[in-house]
């Protein structure tokens, strides 16, 4: 993964594995949880506002405000719950050169890796990444195997 910002997709939002393992091994100065749900709900944003992070403040941000974000050459990582929404995030401006899937899933999606499960709206989504020339890799973890997911990959999905 690059050294500034990052994008992850991962369904869980903030969670161990984002706020251990890859605030560790990225050391970003802000965790931004980009989600136009959560920034609307009071109760949900306190939460993950409040979650501990050492060394890195925790944000809870819409969709448009961390596009804004990832305009600057800041080291962030931002997180988004689908691909779907990190689309949304470059369509509203975002600089992102690559895409982190980390955790997936859902009912009537397809494996791609033991995290990382797509339907038809993710895979619609993920072409739409490549299209505007984003590298997009699966990693649960900084220190797991990489899978790049490319326009074959996808179709093998689809098929």
């Amino acid at each position: 993964m690059e050294a500034a910002s990052v994008l992850r997709v991962d369904e869980r939002l903030l969670h161990g594995q984002v706020l251990v393992a890859w605030a560790a091994a990225l050391r970003p100065r802000r965790i931004v949880l980009a989600s136009d749900t959560v920034a609307a709900d009071p109760s949900q944003r306190a939460i993950y506002e409040s979650l501990p992070s050492d060394d890195c403040e925790i944000a809870v941000e819409t969709l448009q405000e961390a596009a804004k974000q990832l305009r600057r050459n800041v080291r962030i990582l931002v997180v988004v719950a689908s691909p779907a929404d990190a689309l949304r995030l470059v369509e509203r401006g975002a600089e992102i050169r690559q895409v982190n899937l980390g955790g997936v899933r859902g009912p009537g999606k397809r494996q791609l890796t033991t995290a990382v499960f797509l339907g038809p709206e993710d895979v619609a989504a993920l072409r739409g990444l490549l299209e505007h020339g984003i590298v997009i890799e699966a990693r649960e973890l900084p220190a797991s195997h990489a899978v790049t997911v490319d326009a074959d990959v996808l179709a093998r999905l689809e098929s």
